[in-house]
Formats: C-alpha cells, sequence, structure tokens
C-alpha cells in the first residue's frame, strides 16, 4: 500500500527506436552524468510537464479573449473560434 504523497512507479519497455535517437540519448545521459535509463525518465517527464503547462497557458489565454472566468461559459466564444481555426490554416 502506497503511503500519502508515495507515486506508483510503472516500468515501461520501447522498442525499435531509431539508432540515432539512441545516440543521442546516450551523449546527452554521458554530458549530465547520468544513466540511459535516468536520461529517457528525465526527457519524457519533461516532455509532460512542458505540454501541460503549454496548454494552461493557452487555455488562459483563450478565457482573457473571451472574457471568461475558468468554469462559467462565455456567451459568445464563435469569433475566438474561428480566429483559432483560421490562424491554424
Amino acid at each position: 500500500m502506497l503511503s500519502r504523497g508515495e507515486a506508483c512507479m510503472a516500468e515501461l519497455k520501447v522498442r525499435q527506436i531509431e539508432s540515432s535517437v539512441v545516440a543521442a540519448l546516450k551523449a546527452r545521459a554521458k554530458r549530465r552524468g547520468v544513466s540511459l535509463e535516468e536520461e529517457v525518465r528525465s526527457t519524457l517527464s519533461a516532455s509532460t510537464v512542458s505540454r501541460r503547462k503549454a496548454f494552461a497557458r493557452r487555455a488562459a489565454a483563450l478565457r482573457r479573449a473571451t472574457g471568461s472566468k475558468p468554469g462559467r461559459r462565455s456567451l459568445d466564444s464563435a469569433r475566438v473560434i474561428r480566429r483559432e481555426r483560421d490562424a491554424s490554416g
């Protein structure tokens, strides 16, 4: 049983990674003085955190653009949706 604040750790096996990717990860791990496993773990963690932060920034920008507050529906979001759609191509 996990105590409060203790995370459950999982194992992951990734196959068919390009040798150039593995070489780059090994080189980066060596420069940082960590194992390849630690380098992969930190890279995956950083990627996840980065994506969450980017989503949070984008959501906040959309709320500012619509004059909305979290949990409250804006009356006219069509203008913002159109602008986002047009910007995306």
